[in-house]
């Protein structure tokens, strides 16, 4: 059954004193131009993962077909500051959570440790295991006869992925951990970005964004049996309509789609993980 969104004692502290202070701070708390926002995602999981342990290769696993792992909930955290008419400035905090259940008839290989064939494997990638912060600079690029505009924007992104799981051991497996902190390698990714903000009737308008940043394999400045080279892209595209309900409210209905990929090389170590996710999300925002 696909997951439903809910508040656990484990959801990031952070992202739960940010939500709580921008509902209980009142509109005279925040300087003029300040907007915050508040959003859920569902969105359909894709993509695979393989975690390599010294000489034992690990199993390409895909998340849909072999983890059962279909479904990806998110929550988003925003916060910006209008510096001028025409620039910005985007503070933002994501948080995600997967969860899958799987049997497998041949044995599985994961970060050294062997599931043995009729083992089961339980993905729990939580809250607290995969977080994401970004900072941008927004400028003003062009303004449309209507009104609308087009911004672009320069910034960085940082991820923290745990891919996290639980299963069926091997008597004889020569490592027993079935998780692989991928943010230990992590580095901040530069990221490049459009943004159209467009009028439509009444009190609605449409949105769209993309946003996109790649780093080349490079020195991630760790050591695990040898230099760690880092590779990682990350993808956030969306399109929707906004509706303008009340004086400085907006709820904001959208469709998206997300990617990370990140790989990891070392002498000891060979991880690669893809994620993609394409649904739709719900934003509430607040501004002055």
């Amino acid at each position: 059954m696909p997951a439903t969104f809910r508040f656990q004692r484990r959801t990031p502290w952070i992202g739960v004193t940010f939500l709580l202070g921008m509902l209980a701070l009142s509109p005279a708390a925040f300087a003029s131009s300040w907007h915050v926002s508040a959003g859920v995602e569902q969105g359909t999981l894709g993509g695979w993962v393989r975690v390599r342990e010294n000489a034992i290769l690990g199993t390409h696993l895909r998340l849909r077909d072999d983890l059962r792992a279909d479904t990806m909930q998110t929550l988003r955290l925003g916060a910006w500051k209008s510096l001028s008419p025409d620039s910005q400035l985007h503070f933002g905090f994501v948080t995600h959570r997967f969860t899958g259940h799987a049997v497998f008839g041949t044995p599985v290989y994961f970060n050294g440790t062997t599931v043995p064939a009729g083992g089961q494997l339980d993905t729990a990638t939580s809250w607290q295991d995969f977080l994401g912060f970004d900072a941008s600079w927004w400028r003003r690029l062009y303004t449309l006869d209507n009104g609308g505009t087009l911004w672009g924007s320069i910034g960085a992104t940082y991820t923290m992925l745990n891919f996290r799981m639980h299963g069926t051991i091997a008597a004889n497996s020569v490592g027993h951990e079935l998780k692989e902190d991928f943010y230990v390698q992590e580095l901040p990714i530069p990221t490049l970005g459009l943004h159209l903000r467009m009028p439509l009737s009444g009190n609605w308008g449409l949105t769209a964004d993309v946003t996109a940043g790649r780093l080349p394999y490079v020195n991630s400045l760790r050591t695990e049996g040898g230099e760690v080279q880092l590779a990682q892209t990350n993808v956030d595209a969306r399109v929707g309509v906004a509706d303008a309900f009340a004086p400085h409210w907006s709820l904001d209905l959208y469709a998206f789609h997300s990617a990370l990929v990140q790989s990891e090389h070392s002498r000891e170590d060979g991880n690669y993980v893809r994620l993609h996710s394409t649904g739709v999300g719900l934003r509430v925002v607040h501004g002055i």
